[in-house]
């Protein structure tokens, strides 16, 4: 089933987040030190707390998750603790919006997404994983029940709205023809050998009529052997030069000569030559749709993600977030 595009909400250059971009309702202005509670908040959004420890926990694994110094300058500090919380603060928003839809994650839909997830894990991984930036596994389950959850309110307040139509995509096509062209490009297949003596005597087998793929699985040295030596489709540059050297200029069929590289001695064959070209619209319609959705989605998001925070009553405890982890 295609998966309809997402907005990254806790983004990995969470540090790029200009300092400020947080909302203080002015029906709820910033409150001094004496003021604040006995156990030490970092937010308040719409009457619900952001405690200094829970924040702290999840910076701490932020932190970890992307082996950040922990010795930085302190202003930059301040500034990426503060551009934390602000996502901190955008989640519980849309958290809160959420559920004021009635909308829920269900088990049988989290237990599907953690299998899904799993499977990017070899066996037994996935713990050491977790454990390395600090959560636990059950943890890690609310959060993927919580980005669940939020793409669901998503879906309904922002995809659903989304329409890009035919023309449009056409007309990108047109604007930007230069975006899907394509250089010449060949397919070719290769066996790679230790020595030349060995390199030729192969070379005379395939003169003779002997089949490069199975020849290529005998002997040849690289790790393509299993595939018959196919190296697949490539342009000039996306191989070693030694390679472009002779596969750009040998015909369709043909057998090259013995061509030396770092990695031995190698023989070509040239399997398919295609000319330079224009992908044409329909290759690459769903390509451009994607893209334009995507922009919009964006555009669309922070726009109603900007409503929500003038809505909202947040407030915010800055003083508290210089305490040490």
């Amino acid at each position: 089933m295609k998966k309809t595009p997402r907005i990254i909400l806790l983004t990995v250059v969470i540090a790029a987040v200009a300092a400020g971009t947080y909302y203080i309702s002015s029906r709820s202005p910033m409150k001094s030190a004496s003021t604040v509670p006995e156990e030490k908040l970092a937010a308040i959004i719409n009457g619900k707390p952001i405690t200094l420890d829970e924040f702290q926990k999840n910076y701490r694994r932020f932190t970890l998750r992307f082996n950040l110094p922990e010795g930085a300058d302190p202003e930059a500090a301040d500034e990426l603790k503060m551009s934390f919380l602000n996502k901190q603060i955008e989640t519980e928003l849309l958290k809160q919006e959420a559920e004021l839809r009635s909308l829920t994650v269900t088990d049988e839909e989290l237990d599907r997404e953690i299998a899904q997830l799993k499977e990017d894990y070899p066996k037994d991984t996935l713990n050491e994983a977790l454990e390395r930036i600090g959560i636990q596994l059950e943890q890690w389950k609310e959060d993927r029940r919580e980005k669940l959850l939020i793409d669901k309110l998503i879906q309904q307040e922002i995809d659903s709205i989304i329409h890009v139509r035919d023309q449009e995509v056409m007309d990108y096509y047109t604007k930007n023809k230069d975006k899907f062209k394509r250089p010449q490009m060949v397919r070719a297949r290769q066996i790679v050998v230790a020595t030349e003596q060995e390199a030729k005597s192969i070379r005379s087998r395939l003169l003779k009529g002997d089949d490069f793929a199975e020849l290529a699985r005998l002997f040849s040295l690289s790790p393509d052997a299993e595939q018959g030596g196919d190296l697949g489709t490539f342009a000039k540059g996306q191989m070693p030069e030694e390679f472009d050297k002779v596969v750009f200029r040998y015909r369709v069929g043909s057998i090259s000569r013995v061509v030396q590289s770092p990695y031995g001695f190698h023989i070509f064959r040239v399997e398919k030559r295609i000319p330079p070209r224009t992908l044409p619209l329909e290759d690459v319609q769903e390509e451009i749709r994607k893209s334009i959705f995507q922009r919009r989605q964006e555009a669309f998001f922070q726009e109603w993600l900007n409503s929500l925070k003038k809505r909202a009553r947040i407030t915010i405890y800055p003083e508290n977030l210089k305490d040490r982890l």
